[in-house]
């Protein structure tokens, strides 16, 4: 029995060091590293100007590169060739380039373009907390107004402003734009029936947290399409909102 016991602590000695051997390399590659390898989208709130975004590069803990877009209020990027504020282009060539000098946000608000800067800032934090390997928060969306856009019909879009707090829609601003890419007029929209289902659906969302639940909203009578256009963009507001 003595020499079985023997063997047998030689023997699992000998596992022990194996696993050790096996894992501390892996430990090794982790141990204090704060992101995930990987390249993540980070979403600004949306204001009446549009939203900010950035897609940033993570390697070996270090931001690899960012890249730098906006969005506009009519959910149509905006083109930076044709774009024609000078200062906003500047900021964006230049906030890039600090993100990736400084490998995180401590980076200067241009002025002439501090809305911009202040969403691209915030959207590369968010990209950031995506990518962090213990999540910062258990929550499945972060907190602020996240915009959505619908598919586009014969008769155009619908668009949504969505703001969320722990993980529940507090209010929602839904506007519709028409075949001509204006904002449709609801002052002087005749068609009243209309009208009226925009402010009922805009409550109707009130409290709601997943896709799940939106579309089991139902819709108003005698204006389904856009009843089903506003859905859909507030579930793509949502989707804006993940942390994951």
């Amino acid at each position: 029995m003595k020499r079985f016991s023997k063997w047998r602590v030689l023997g699992l000695a000998a596992v022990a060091v194996l696993i050790v051997g096996i894992a501390m390399p892996l430990i090794g590659r982790t141990a204090g590293k704060i992101y995930k390898d990987g390249i993540y989208v980070g979403i600004s709130d949306a204001d009446d100007h549009g939203y900010g975004m950035a897609t940033v590069n993570i390697k070996d803990d270090k931001i690899v590169s960012v890249v730098l877009s906006e969005v506009t209020e009519k959910g149509v990027p905006k083109d930076y060739n044709t774009y024609t504020w000078q200062p906003v282009k500047d900021a964006r060539n230049q906030l890039t380039k600090q993100f990736v000098a400084v490998n995180g946000t401590k980076v200067d608000i241009y002025a002439k373009a501090t809305h911009s800067s202040k969403k691209w800032i915030q959207a590369v934090e968010r990209a950031l907390s995506k990518a962090r390997l213990v999540p910062e928060s258990k929550n499945k969306y972060f907190d602020g107004t996240f915009f959505g856009k619908s598919s586009a019909g014969e008769h155009g879009y619908a668009v949504a402003w969505v703001t969320i707090k722990n993980d529940k829609i507090t209010s929602v601003r839904l506007e519709e734009v028409t075949k001509t890419g204006e904002f449709k007029d609801w002052k002087n929209y005749s068609y009243k029936i209309a009208v009226e289902a925009r402010d009922i659906m805009q409550k109707r969302f009130i409290g709601k947290s997943s896709p799940e639940e939106i579309e089991k909203i139902d819709v108003v009578a005698k204006a389904t399409h856009s009843g089903e256009m506003y859905k859909e963009a507030v579930i793509a507001a949502l989707k804006a909102a993940q942390r994951q």
